[in-house]
């Protein structure tokens, strides 16, 4: 009882609670600080979710829609006047953005979860081309990064995507999105900014599209990296006997 006890009593004063870290050399400590505020952004919106997810199963009848009859279609109308408002301004800044509409600019740095690809490259939504939201599959979070600072994208999976058209057989068309595309997102944003970075542009500032209403178009799509030799020997056929 007595070694049981001792085993559960706290650390003395003097313990050094970094020690853990004392072997790691800067490279990797770098990687932890960029990749705690992710891991914390990605714990905040599953648990906001499941919550709003919570609430909503609480109140709202079984099989019956929570909008009245008509209420989509005017909402559908008042984002369409929206996002056409925010096309005619410049994008703004993830760093400086507010609570409300927003329209950013960015790269796809990460996600939750991928569809396949090339490593760096990797699908984070797909489609039919020409076919509604509810035939996508996506990713649950992807994070969109300007030059000040970066922000999560929820509701991937209902969102009005541009992009282009890619030939996946003699009758099958599709369109995706990839880490490292370059896009334009317009959504409501919600402002949160998660953990500390010695470098502001690494930080995120909060998500976007929390209630649905997501609008993203494709602006750039950098060609697919280039087999490297070492790739194309390992790929040879071995011809030894």
């Amino acid at each position: 009882m007595i070694v049981a006890l001792r085993c559960l009593a706290p650390a003395a004063p003097d313990d050094n609670p970094f020690s853990m870290f004392a072997g790691w050399d800067t490279g990797q400590l770098v990687w932890l600080a960029i990749l705690v505020p992710i891991a914390v952004m990605v714990f905040f919106v599953g648990s906001r979710r499941y919550r709003s997810q919570l609430g909503a199963g609480s109140i709202t009848p079984r099989g019956r829609d929570r909008f009245v009859p008509g209420g989509r279609g005017r909402r559908d109308a008042a984002w369409r006047a929206t996002v056409e408002r925010l096309e005619a301004r410049p994008p703004a800044t993830i760093a400086e953005a507010s609570d409300g509409p927003l329209r950013v600019e960015g790269e796809l740095v990460w996600a939750s979860g991928n569809l396949g690809g090339a490593p760096g490259r990797e699908c984070v939504w797909r489609n039919r081309a020409g076919a509604g939201p509810q035939t996508a599959v996506a990713a649950d979070l992807v994070i969109v990064a300007d030059a000040s600072g970066r922000c999560g994208v929820e509701q991937l999976e209902g969102a009005r995507v541009t992009a282009p058209v890619d030939k996946a057989g003699a009758h099958y068309e599709s369109t995706s999105l990839h880490v490292g595309d370059r896009v334009e997102v317009i959504a409501m944003f919600e402002r949160e900014v998660v953990g500390e970075h010695e470098d502001p542009a690494q930080l995120v500032y909060g998500t976007l599209g929390a209630d649905g209403r997501v609008s993203i178009r494709v602006i750039e799509r950098p060609p697919p990296a280039a087999a490297s030799p070492d790739d194309a020997q390992s790929d040879a056929p071995d011809n030894e006997p």
